[in-house]
C-alpha cells in the first residue's frame, strides 16, 4: 500500500531568484590616471613694481581726465563746502551763547549752589524766583544767599563770567533742593517791610468762604480770622516782627513756603509770586 503522502505533491514557495552574475568579462577597465595635479597659486604681483613700472602712467592719464573733464571744478566746489561749513562751525563757536530770555529783565541773583571744581553754579534770579546756570570767576566758593550782578553791564559783572542757560528744579541736587526753602526765606526776611505792606496789611476776601491769608501753608479759616483781628487791633502791622507777636505765626516762613510751592508747582493758583514780585524796595 503505498503512502499517500508520497504521492502528493507538495509545493513550496520559492525564494527570490537570485540575478545572473555579471559577466565581467564585458567591463572595459580604464586606466588608473593617479592624483591629479593641483595648480600651484600664481605670486601676486609688487605694487611698488606696478607704480615704477606704469602706475606713474596710468595715475598722470587718469589726472589728467579729471582735470580736462571738470575734476578742477569739482575740487573747487569741494574746498568751497568744506570752507562754508568749517567757517560756519568756527563762527558758531566763536559766538557767544545767546542769554535767556526770561533773564533780560534780571539785573541781580542768589546763589544757590556753587561746584568750585567745574565753576559752575546755580542761582535764583531776585525778580521772577526763576534759576540760572552760572560760569563763575574765580576759585573761591560761593555761599548760599550771596547776592550777584547779572544784569546787561557788562562792567558790573565781577563774578559772573557768563550766563550758560536756565537751570531746572527736578534737575538740581538733593542739598539744592534742601536749601531752596532757606534761600526764599532769607531773601523774604531782607525785604520783609515789603511783604507786609505787600500782602499782610492788604490781604483781604478772596470769596465768601475763603480770605487771601489762607493761601498760606496750614492756616484754615479759623486761624485766618484770627490775623483779621489782629491786623484791626493795631490798623496795620508796622513790622514782621509785630506780625508774628500779634499774629502768632512766622509770616516769613509761611510766605517762603508759599513761594516754593508755586516754584514747584506751576498750575497752583492764585499765584503769590506773580502778585508781589518783582519787590519795588
Amino acid at each position: 500500500m503505498s503512502d499517500q503522502r508520497r504521492r502528493r505533491q507538495i509545493k513550496t514557495p520559492s525564494g527570490p531568484r537570485k540575478k545572473d552574475a555579471p559577466d565581467l568579462s564585458k567591463y572595459d577597465y580604464k586606466a588608473a590616471t593617479g592624483r591629479q595635479e593641483v595648480p600651484k597659486p600664481q605670486p601676486k604681483p609688487d605694487p611698488s613694481q606696478e607704480r615704477r613700472q606704469g602706475g606713474g602712467q596710468r595715475g598722470g592719464n587718469r589726472g589728467g581726465q579729471q582735470r580736462r573733464q571738470g575734476g578742477g571744478q569739482r575740487g573747487g566746489n569741494r574746498g568751497g563746502q568744506q570752507r562754508r561749513h568749517g567757517g560756519r562751525g568756527q563762527g558758531r563757536r566763536d559766538q557767544p551763547r545767546p542769554e535767556p530770555e526770561a533773564l533780560k529783565t534780571e539785573t541781580y541773583a542768589r546763589i544757590l549752589e556753587h561746584d568750585a571744581g567745574t565753576g559752575i553754579a546755580t542761582a535764583m534770579a531776585e525778580k521772577s524766583l526763576v534759576f540760572c546756570r552760572l560760569k563763575v570767576k574765580g576759585s573761591d566758593v560761593m555761599t548760599v544767599n550771596q547776592r550777584i550782578y547779572i544784569g546787561k553791564d557788562a562792567s558790573k559783572r565781577t563774578d559772573v563770567a557768563a550766563i550758560i542757560g536756565m537751570a531746572h528744579l527736578d534737575k538740581m541736587s538733593n542739598m539744592a533742593r534742601q536749601d531752596l526753602p532757606s534761600l526764599v526765606q532769607l531773601f523774604i526776611e531782607e525785604h520783609a517791610q515789603y511783604f507786609v505792606d505787600e500782602f499782610y496789611n492788604k490781604a483781604g476776601p478772596m470769596s465768601l468762604k475763603q480770605h487771601s491769608y489762607e493761601l498760606l501753608p496750614d492756616v484754615g479759616p479759623v486761624k485766618a480770622r484770627n490775623m483779621v483781628k489782629a491786623r484791626d487791633q493795631v490798623g496795620v502791622f508796622a513790622s514782621m516782627d509785630e506780625l508774628n507777636a500779634l499774629a502768632k505765626i512766622k509770616g516769613a516762613e509761611l510766605l517762603a513756603q508759599r513761594f516754593v510751592e508755586e516754584i514747584e508747582d506751576k498750575t497752583l493758583v492764585p499765584r503769590l509770586t506773580e502778585l508781589l514780585l518783582p519787590v519795588e524796595a
